[in-house]
């Protein structure tokens, strides 16, 4: 191996490690009363890892973005309840835009069509509007906002503690808060013009890779529960996972899985090179939530009815998968996008654009 990919495989020994040993079923019971597990985050932030892939001059670990890929997709085959994606998301706004990042867990907000507006007032900028569905608002102590200035975008890291927050969430019991910005103030020092690329376009297709990601991780557990299961349960005097019928469905199953972890992976090289990226993005989005219904149908399937009790551990990996997809765009939204930019690229770029690294 040359020296990035001894580096990445010893991350993935270590980030595999630690939330092995770290997560278990008593923290993500207590997640889903408290929202998140604080313990964990302390020793996921010690590591570095929810700033990986940010520079080190901006206080990161100097990693790349297919570092950060490695370690959604182990964070979302644990079902991790913390905000590591979107630390890393809201990590790189603000350091590409010059702010300095906070310490402690971060968030952003998700595009869903509603505009936040800045205006200057001094050294200040006010914020005003409302974010809908942010991961995690509540329990961040930052949430990294992209508001529309007088004269383009602004970047600015608001304190959680100045916002009106109404507590929600989603199927997996993780936060999903509205946000209220009335007229938030927020220092020079913590707002900056966006910098070229961040915009709420490419927000959006991060956000989607760090689904796909996650979503990837969860369909390699649930799948290794469908195996182990399989192997140990006995009906009609023999393994269950002796019979053709389950061999078959758990074939298909790991089918889904390879197709989802091989489209996650290729989105993030495909960003991380600046090529293609909606293609790449689009596709897989569009694969890892297709696999996402299918992989947990048939992991449920095989489980029979202990696979919904909250006894049982896969009912973490797939109330996230039920989740995920929906976030950052489904699968129908993104299948839009993909054929109107088909579309606009006209169709001698149809071939290439489908065959291209």
């Amino acid at each position: 191996m040359n020296d990035v990919s001894d580096v990445r495989a010893m991350l993935v020994e270590s980030a595999t490690r630690l939330f092995a040993d770290q997560v278990n079923a008593k923290m993500l019971d207590a997640a889903k009363q408290d929202g998140w597990s604080a313990a964990l985050w302390k020793i996921v932030e010690e590591a570095q890892l929810p700033l990986v892939s940010i520079a080190e001059e901006a206080g990161g670990a100097g990693g790349s973005l297919s570092d950060l890929a490695a370690v959604v997709r182990i964070a979302g085959r644990y079902a991790a309840p913390i905000p590591l994606a979107e630390t890393a998301i809201a990590g790189w706004m603000l350091a590409s835009s010059g702010l300095k990042i906070p310490i402690g867990p971060l968030t952003l907000a998700p595009v869903h069509g509603e505009k936040i507006t800045a205006r200057k007032n001094g050294a200040r900028w006010n914020l005003s509007g409302e974010m809908k569905r942010v991961p995690w608002a509540r329990i961040t102590g930052h949430i990294a906002v992209l508001a529309a200035g007088p004269d383009g975008d602004i970047v600015a890291c608001v304190e959680s503690s100045q916002c009106k927050i109404t507590a929600g969430q989603n199927l997996a019991f993780e936060p999903r808060d509205d946000v209220v910005l009335d007229n938030v103030a927020v220092a020079a020092g913590l707002a900056a013009p966006a910098a070229d690329g961040v915009n709420h376009a490419t927000l959006r297709e991060r956000g989607a890779l760090m689904r796909s990601l996650a979503m990837a991780g969860a369909l390699e557990r649930a799948l290794e529960l469908a195996v182990r299961y399989a192997t140990e349960r006995s009906q009609f005097g023999r393994k269950i996972g002796q019979f053709q019928a389950i061999q078959q469905e758990l074939a298909r199953c790991a089918g889904e899985v390879a197709a989802a972890v091989a489209a996650a992976l290729s989105a993030a090289g495909a960003m991380e090179r600046g090529q293609n990226t909606t293609l790449a993005v689009a596709a897989a989005k569009i694969r890892t939530a297709q696999a996402a219904h299918e992989g947990a149908l048939i992991a449920h399937q095989v489980h029979g009815a202990i696979g919904v009790t909250d006894e049982y551990a896969l009912h973490h990996s797939t109330l996230r998968l039920w989740a995920w997809r929906e976030e950052f765009g489904n699968e129908a939204a993104w299948a839009m996008e993909l054929g109107r930019a088909m579309c606009a690229a006209g169709a001698d770029r149809l071939w290439p654009a489908l065959t291209s690294d």
